[in-house]
């Protein structure tokens, strides 16, 4: 059987659409369509049928599922046991997150990381933070999201924020940029906002993405909140205020308990933790 094929089974099975399938494997739907028919061919059986929530693996798919977790734990159980007779990691390690906090990893240290770690291959990637990857040696790093049950949870540390506002205004505007995100469960920054929100002020922009709204906040479309290590060093964004943090969000590593007892899993975290300070702490 082929195992380019169980692996589209899984990932149909973890990401609910082809479409995701397809962004997590890094083909297209088309391709991921046909490996699936191809595989109901081989077995002589249909394995999802569609809903309205998405692909929903049949009896057959169940049990093709149960069996695929199977063969996949044994290949990573055996890529860790090769791993262990090498002094570095070995294997595809994932990290998931938002778009900025990989940015800021990735210039804190990943070459060193890479380097020291010739057969490990890191795949960043940045999706919705309801979405958990499992059954893959992978961590997850997001700010105040509630671990599934079955997850571990490792404490990075406080990222500090301040207020900003553009260099080229004369004084703060009234108006505010501001994250939000539909799917967030615990919107803890929003509070925060309208803490430092005077009366009048009202919020005017907002986007997922904090340097989405670092850009805005220095085009001049409102002052906003900020990480830290983002504003620093930048001629055109200056603090409102004394410049020191008005406010802190807890970032938070999610592993999986299948895979967390993988060699690239634990150096990738430790190499996480390190580069904590580096990445996500101001300089001065």
């Amino acid at each position: 059987m082929n195992w380019d094929n169980l692996k589209v089974l899984l990932a149909i099975s973890r990401a609910g659409s082809l479409t995701g399938a397809a962004h997590f494997l890094d083909v297209d739907a088309t391709t991921m369509g046909r490996r699936l028919t191809a595989l109901e061919q081989e077995l002589g059986v249909i394995l999802f049928v569609r809903s309205k929530s998405g692909f929903v693996a049949t009896e057959a798919g169940a049990i093709a599922i149960e069996r695929a977790l199977q063969i996949e734990a044994s290949y990573h159980r055996m890529t860790d046991e090769i791993s262990q007779s090498h002094a570095s990691a070995v294997g595809m390690m994932r990290i998931v997150g938002n778009s900025w906090t990989m940015q800021r990893l990735a210039l804190s240290g990943m070459d060193r990381f890479l380097a020291a770690n010739p057969g490990l291959d890191l795949r960043f990637m940045t999706r919705a933070a309801t979405t958990r990857i499992s059954g893959e040696a992978s961590i997850q790093m997001w700010f105040e999201v509630p671990p599934e049950s079955a997850e571990y949870t490792v404490t990075l540390g406080q990222v500090p924020y301040a207020v900003y506002h553009a260099a080229h205004l004369q004084e703060a505007p009234a108006s505010w940029v501001a994250f939000f995100d539909e799917e967030a469960s615990r919107p803890i920054i929003n509070r925060a906002v309208r803490r430092l929100s005077k009366h009048a002020e009202k919020v005017r922009l907002t986007a997922t993405d904090a340097s989405v709204l670092v850009s805005a906040v220095a085009a001049g479309a409102g002052k906003g909140l900020l990480p830290m290590c983002l504003a620093e060093g930048r001629d055109d964004l200056v603090p409102v205020g004394t410049g020191r943090p008005d406010f802190s969000r807890t970032l938070y590593l999610y592993l999986n308990p299948d895979t967390v007892g993988y060699k690239r899993v634990q150096v990738t975290v430790e190499w996480v933790r390190k580069a904590f300070n580096a990445a996500f702490l101001p300089k001065t």
